[in-house]
């Protein structure tokens, strides 16, 4: 997980260890084996209480199956133009009874234990962007190339962070929890369709929306007029998480929306939501749960097979 790539450095690297003095210890008899179960849950079943550790603070938080990724040279390019920051997901680690306040040479030294382990080099290869995007799997599903500008370092987990890691105030946890519901988030997924698709025109004409062009940039010359984006929909609560959240209806927006045609079933979308949206249920429609989708704009079954987010806007 990323926790597991990011704590240990830094409580081991960073702070040289945590300090375990403070930790409330079990009873000799009972850390020895000697008393009996039946009489440990008379005494309340109670254990260690651990009080040195380090915890990981996300802002926000994606599916297991989401991929984190830095935005694509196009949107990175736009938004620096624009003076809106992309980065990756913003966290914060709180690190109880460290050792030793760690130096910013330390911290540049957690960077490069984090980013880059097992041997492994930092790669920025600038020409990346003329690779293909997609490749066929031996299903015949297409799926996305991730070249190495969008991601930090070579790590082989797939987690990297930003530089430079430094030392945050105690506020920066509320902050970060604070600012979850107003920050815009890229993603850009794969998507099939029951109903042929015979050119990007007709499927930016059925969306509503712009299309790519050649070099992975919005081309509005082949946006239908008008454009429906910034487009409002109603999500209830989810099928797939209805189980451990109440039942709602919350409203949502979709910021923007581009297309292009992989074949006559396949295509990828990239689009900004604000933050909250269930993008996969925009997509094929949560049996009618979230209203306008995808599916319903092309008048056919539609399913999302792959979804990254690209980026926070900040």
């Amino acid at each position: 997980s990323v926790e597991e790539e990011i704590c240990p450095p830094l409580a081991l690297i960073a702070c040289g260890g945590i300090s375990s003095q403070n930790n409330e210890r079990l009873p000799k008899n009972v850390a020895s084996g000697k008393v009996e179960g039946s009489q440990q849950q008379a005494d309340g079943g109670k254990g260690a209480v651990v009080y040195g550790m380090c915890k990981f603070h996300a802002s926000g938080r994606e599916d297991m199956d989401v991929r984190m990724l830095l935005p694509p040279p196009s949107i990175a390019e736009a938004s620096a133009k624009s003076n809106i920051l992309i980065t990756g997901r913003p966290f914060v680690c709180e690190i109880f009874d460290a050792h030793r306040m760690p130096s910013r040479r330390v911290l540049e030294h957690v960077e490069k234990a984090i980013n880059c382990k097992e041997g492994t080099t930092v790669t920025n290869d600038s020409s990346c962007g003329e690779k293909k995007e997609i490749e066929m799997d031996k299903n015949g599903w297409p799926k996305t190339l991730v070249q190495p500008n969008r991601y930090h370092g070579s790590n082989p987990n797939g987690v990297g962070i930003s530089s430079p890691l430094t030392l945050a105030p105690a506020g920066a946890f509320s902050g970060l929890q604070s600012e979850t519901e107003e920050k815009v988030k890229l993603y850009g997924c794969v998507c099939w369709t029951s109903v042929p698709i015979a050119s990007d025109e007709e499927l930016v004409q059925k969306l509503g929306c712009s299309a790519w062009n050649e070099e992975g940039k919005e081309d509005t010359t082949k946006a239908p007029n008008p454009c429906i984006y910034p487009l409002k929909i109603e999500q209830s609560t989810p099928l797939r998480v209805l189980h451990r959240r109440s039942s709602d209806v919350r409203t949502r927006y979709v910021l923007s929306l581009s297309a292009c045609r992989i074949d006559d079933h396949w295509f990828r979308l990239r689009m900004s939501t604000s933050a909250g949206t269930y993008v996969k249920e925009f997509v094929h429609g949560d049996c009618g749960r979230t209203q306008p989708n995808v599916s319903s704009m092309l008048g056919g079954r539609t399913d999302i097979t792959e979804l990254d987010c690209e980026g926070i806007a900040v």
